[in-house]
Formats: structure tokens, sequence, C-alpha cells
């Protein structure tokens, strides 16, 4: 087995036909399926179902795909880093993010990194927590914003980067929803548009506090999108709990108003994979991410967040 197999069984796993991956390839297509049933033969496995539409991975196929994907981002990486020690940083970097953070980050941070590491390509990758942990370990996302509370991965290495109020958010107009704070326990009273994943992030940290206090939630939607959250609020559903920084432009129209909860806060995390060394274009992304947290909450622009070592009160981080 080597990276020249391993590159045409990817090849042939992205278009499942011989003929055009072949043609991608620029290789003739006998030379190619002989390279597969070597592959296959040293493996001692199937790894591709040949049919008359083209070709499917196996089980086994699709195993060896998530492990070569691995491989050659990471060889690919090697000739990165080498040329990096020579030059400014280069090459793709891949940005995992929740998806209600995503909007508040990324154009900022992409006009930063732009400007000061043109050579850089940045890709963002929008996903909840536990699929952003799995992409680390992957190789396929490079560096994270993870929000907690999050289980300990020993592939994973995180350090805290900011904490948050969880808020609760309703339409300007309802008088139900106080000007300070509210407690978890005034929760129960009303109607919710649950929003994010179940069991993790905002929704795992709200079961906590309701748990702790012995309140029953009025969920009567759920749904992962906080954008869908804020939309059924203001058309008078009822209140979603999510952050302030998640519905900014609809609070500075004047259409929703968020109030913190009392004692419910969450923290964010920056992580990146310990199977691997960061390369220059990691390092300088973590740097831009901690310099765009920073700058948003200086200015205003990300509400009820703390930058700093609070991010990390009552949740263990991973190492």
């Amino acid at each position: 087995m080597d990276l020249r197999q391993l590159r045409y069984f990817s090849v042939l796993a992205a278009h499942q036909h011989f003929g055009r991956a072949a043609a991608v390839l620029h290789i003739a297509q006998p030379a190619l399926s002989r390279q597969i049933q070597l592959l296959e033969s040293e493996l001692g496995v199937r790894l591709v179902e040949r049919h008359s539409r083209g070709a499917s991975l196996t089980s086994e196929g699709e195993l060896l795909l998530e492990r070569a994907t691995f491989l050659l981002r990471y060889t690919d990486q090697i000739k990165v880093d080498i040329m990096d020690m020579q030059a400014t940083p280069r090459g793709p970097v891949a940005l995992g993010l929740p998806p209600a953070l995503a909007s508040v980050m990324v154009p900022p941070l992409a006009r930063v990194l732009r400007e000061r590491y043109p050579a850089v390509r940045l890709r963002v990758v929008e996903s909840f927590s536990p699929a952003l942990c799995d992409g680390l370990e992957q190789g396929a996302v490079d560096v994270a914003v993870l929000s907690g509370p999050i289980a300990a991965r020993p592939l994973i290495h995180t350090e805290p980067l900011l904490a948050e109020r969880i808020c609760a958010i309703a339409r300007a107009d309802d008088a139900r929803l106080p000007a300070g704070s509210v407690s978890v326990s005034e929760l129960q009273s009303v109607p919710l548009i649950l929003a994010g994943l179940e069991k993790s992030g905002v929704r795992l940290a709200l079961e906590r506090a309701t748990a702790a206090v012995d309140v029953q939630l009025n969920g009567v939607v759920e749904v992962e999108s906080a954008t869908v959250a804020a939309q059924l609020v203001r058309d008078g559903l009822g209140w979603t709990v999510h952050f302030a920084s998640a519905v900014q432009r609809e609070i500075a129209t004047g259409e929703l108003r968020a109030v913190p909860i009392e004692g419910l806060v969450l923290a964010r995390y920056l992580a990146h994979a310990v199977t691997r060394p960061p390369s220059t274009a990691t390092v300088s992304l973590m740097t831009v991410v901690c310099e765009t947290a920073q700058s948003l909450i200086e200015s205003g622009r990300w509400p009820m967040a703390e930058m700093g070592a609070k991010a990390g009160e009552g949740e263990a981080g991973q190492q």
C-alpha cells in the first residue's frame, strides 16, 4: 500500500465511477482498476462494489476512505509545513464553528485573515460541537470553537476562549419578559421554542439547570437553527433560549429582546487535535480567532460575552 494507491482510491470514492476517476487522474481505466485490485488483495477485503452504474464503497471501503483522507491530508500538510519554515503562512485551513456563531465571527475574521495572510485559504465548517469534535479527530477540521459543556476527548486539546450568558429571547412587546434578568424557574410559565442540538451546547446547559431546580419546561417546538427559532418567536409562538449574539439584528430592529437567565453561562473553547502538529496557517488562524473574539466583545458586537479564564469556570476543559 502506498500514497499513490490511496489517492487513486480517494478519487474513485469521490466519483464512484472508474472511467470518470481515471479521467480526473489522467491515467488509463485498466491501470486504475489494477491499483484498486492490488489494494483489495493486500488488505484481503473487497473495497468497491462494481455495478452497471459505476462503483460504490463497501463498509470496508468506507473505513479505508476515512483513514486515507486523514493520512493524505496530513501528508499534504507536511509539504506546506516545510515550505512555511521559509515563508509566510499559506495553504488551506478549516475552521469549525457552531451555526449561530458563524454569522457573528466569520465576516470580521475572514477579512482580517485575508488582509494579514493572503496565502491562507479559509474553509468554514458549520456544525454542532459533537460533529466538530469528530471532524477534529478525523482531520477534516483544523481548529474549532466548541460550546460547552463538553465531554473530554483525549485526542483533542481545548483552551477556554470566552464565556457567554444564555438568554431568554422574546418579542420586544412581550410584557412577560422582564427588563433585567429571569430565573430558570420563570421559564416554566411560557411556551418555549427549544433551539440547538439535544444534549449539546445550549440545550444541555438548559437541561442541567432545569434538572437542578426540578423545573419542567413547556417546549412546544424543537429546532436546530437559532434563525428558525427567532422566526418562530417573532411569529408569537413563544420564547426561545439562546445567545443574544444570535439575534443581534432582530434586537437592533426592535423586533426581539434578550435578557440573561440567572446563573446560566456557556463556555466556548478553542480546540485542535493533538494527533498532528498545527501548521503555521493553523496557528495563525487560532491567533486571529482570539483577536476577533476580543474585538467583537470590546466593540459591543458580541453582547453578554466575556473573554478569558472565566470561560472555563464550572466546566472541565479537555486536555
